[in-house]
């Protein structure tokens, strides 16, 4: 092919030029790699045997071939031998004429491959190029070593002229600048994808692009030329870790552009188990043992895309746009593999150029994948148009349902706001017309009974000293008096309290008026036996407080001890008043029937009530009274109940600024009275 391309540029050289002779190519394969060039011509012809091709092939194993060429012209001439593949370890050639006696000083000797510095003789680069001078109707005789050190072993001999070498080297050139352009244009093409939509199969295949073409360099001796022209085995290295590497790379990618993760669980492990025999390679690579591990990166390679190929086809019909253009891409890369594993092994007898068949797979691959991806992201694209056309239609639509029942429900809340405010003018007006009746009932009563107390009085005035008895039934008729008159004035003070008459006029007022206050008119109301205890602390203390609406608390506290008492019980109510910290503690303790515990959390609603009270009259107002009292102050209620043993209610509120120190009259417990 490039002998007729020189010819169409340049007819006249092509035409002049001489006809190149034929190459006759004999093997001789030496596993041990023990034979020197000495024990090859001192053994003749024995071993030899012809080769149907231009080269061999013998995959991974640390061997050697010698290959014997003949070449006859009938006229004097330069031929040039390309020696492919560039990655070949060593290769060393020997070059003379066939002459019987010929020992090895009568042969030119060249040393080449990848392990060895490259020969600066201007011909040889990204092929090994051996230039033999031909005499005319004279044999010349070409032996050639290569062993493999730590790579696959396989070597194809071609001839062309020295006039073709510069067309073949720019032709190569060629076409390797363009397969390596073409996969740095789709790596950025697919990291641009990555930048616009951060999808993991764009990241992923464009590092197994990358590493395909790594692989590449070092195959095609780029790598040498650049990075290890002193020879050694870095070539070897780069090739073994990029190759592994890629096995690696492409496990991952493919996994996720199949989105094996959600579809095939499975086989997302199978194909991490593959990622990580990659990553194994690598060690094997770095420790220098590339060749025992090698082959099975061969079967590895051909599993991975196999499996990817048929998972491709399975999913041809059921993953929408771009399945199509993924399922040929993985064809495309599993013929590749294929062909090339085969030569590069030798499994069959193929040329040179199927070596190559892997970049072009990957080539048609990447650029299938990236297809694929990108009808898949436009795809994406329009489907979120369509989603956001829909949103904003059904947003428009809600807008306007909302707006609708936003209306509606104005409505709605004004007229309930009108009935609320009605409702609550007419209750505002029911509890004021109640305290104006209280006072009504109060104002009424009291005449009467201050009529009956002067009457009482008058009488009491008429008995002799010593009618004792009369005047005990006098005091008793005072009593009730007395009693009757604190039930009108709590009950008045209560439906005061009601609403917004909740307005505590706040004074600093001492605890120990309070105590005095409310002991007083608990005995004459409810006829029990109450034990005032007020600490020093306390006594000294000031507190903010509407004494007449704190007394009316205490009041219900001491009346709830009395009603609830335990049948035939005689103890006391204990009313304590403390000072901790920056608090005054007004305590009512009784021996009643206690509240059960689950009930506790709700006692102080409105209307609430134990459910062990029983036939007990009461509205259950009267604690909720009490906390609402405690926070007009700024204070909080705590209780604690034992069922069946007795209740503990806590007033406690904030404390006032404390006088200086005085001598506080001593708090005198009011005495009770007698009926």
């Amino acid at each position: 092919m490039l002998l007729s391309i020189y010819a169409s540029i340049f007819p006249k050289t092509a035409i002049a030029a001489p006809a190149l002779p034929p190459l006759r190519i004999e093997a001789l394969v030496d596993d041990a790699q023990r034979l020197g060039f000495d024990d090859i011509l001192l053994q003749g012809q024995t071993g030899f045997a012809p080769l149907a091709g231009q080269g061999i092939n013998l995959g991974f194993g640390r061997r050697a071939v010698w290959l014997r060429l003949r070449l006859e012209s009938p006229v004097d001439q330069t031929v040039l031998l390309s020696l492919t593949p560039n990655f070949v370890d060593e290769i060393d050639v020997h070059i003379g004429e066939d002459r019987p006696g010929a020992v090895a000083a009568d042969f030119r000797h060249l040393a080449m491959g990848d392990n060895r510095p490259l020969i600066a003789d201007g011909l040889s680069g990204l092929a090994n190029v051996v230039p033999v001078a031909l005499r005319a109707d004279r044999e010349a005789l070409v032996y050639i070593r290569a062993a493999a050190v730590n790579s696959a072993l396989g070597l194809t001999v071609s001839a062309h002229a020295p006039s073709e070498h510069a067309l073949r080297t720019t032709v190569f050139a060629l076409v390797a600048g363009l397969w390596f352009g073409g996969m740095a244009i789709l790596v950025v093409i697919q990291l641009v994808f990555f930048h616009y939509d951060r999808k993991p199969w764009f990241i992923l295949l464009a590092f197994s692009t990358f590493m395909a073409a790594m692989v590449y360099a070092g195959s095609l001796g780029i790598s040498r030329l650049f990075l290890f022209p002193h020879g050694g085995t870095g070539n070897d290295l780069f090739t073994a870790v990029t190759a592994w590497l890629g096995i690696s790379a492409g496990a991952l990618a493919a996994s996720s552009i199949l989105d094996l993760p959600a579809k095939a669980p499975r086989l997302h492990r199978a194909f991490l188990a593959i990622a990580g025999i990659g990553l194994v390679g690598v060690g094997f690579a770095l420790a220098g043992h590339n060749l025992m591990f090698g082959g099975f990166g061969n079967l590895t390679s051909i599993a991975l895309v196999t499996l990817a190929v048929v998972q491709a086809l399975r999913r041809l019909d059921s993953d929408g746009p771009g399945s199509g253009l993924r399922a040929a891409g993985f064809g495309a890369i599993w013929l590749g593999i294929l062909v090339t594993c085969a030569q590069r092994v030798g499994v069959v007898s193929l040329p040179e150029w199927g070596s190559y068949s892997y970049g072009v797979g990957v080539a048609v691959h990447s650029v299938l994948m990236t297809a694929s991806l990108g009808v898949r992201l436009r795809a994406a694209e329009t489907l979120n148009r369509t989603l956001h056309e829909q949103a904003l239609v059904a947003s428009q639509s809600a807008e306007a349902r909302a707006t609708a029942l936003a209306e509606e429900r104005t409505w709605e809340l004004a007229e309930a706001k009108r009935v609320a405010e009605a409702a609550l003018q007419a209750e505002l007006a029911s509890q004021a017309a109640q305290v104006r009746f209280m006072e009504i009932i109060s104002h009424q009563y009291r005449t009467p009974l201050a009529t009956i107390r002067t009457y009482v009085d008058s009488v009491g005035l008429s008995l002799p000293c010593q009618d004792s008895a009369n005047r005990q039934r006098l005091d008793r008729v005072r009593g009730g008096i007395r009693r009757l008159v604190e039930v009108l004035e709590v009950n008045l003070s209560r439906s005061r309290l009601t609403g917004p008459f909740l307005r505590p006029d706040l004074a600093a007022t001492p605890p120990a008026a309070v105590i005095e206050a409310t002991v007083a008119r608990a005995q004459d109301l409810l006829q029990i036996a109450i034990v005032p205890v007020l600490s020093p602390e306390a006594e000294a203390s000031r507190i903010p407080a509407d004494a007449g609406m704190l007394g009316i608390a205490l009041i219900n506290l001491l009346e709830n001890a009395a009603k609830y008492a335990r049948p035939g019980a005689a103890a006391p109510v204990h009313l304590r008043c403390d000072r901790r910290g920056s608090e005054v503690i007004f305590t009512v303790e009784d021996r009643g029937i206690g509240i059960p515990p689950a009930e506790i959390g709700g006692i102080f609603g409105p209307g609430a009530r134990a459910t062990n009270a029983g036939a007990i009259e009461g509205t259950g107002a009267g604690l909720s009274l009490v906390s609402r009292i405690a926070a007009a102050h700024g204070g909080r209620v705590e209780i604690d109940s034992t069922l069946g043993q007795g209740t503990t209610v806590r007033i406690i509120l904030p404390a006032g600024e404390t006088p200086a120190p005085a001598a506080p009259e001593p708090f005198a417990p009011a005495q009770t009275r007698g009926r």
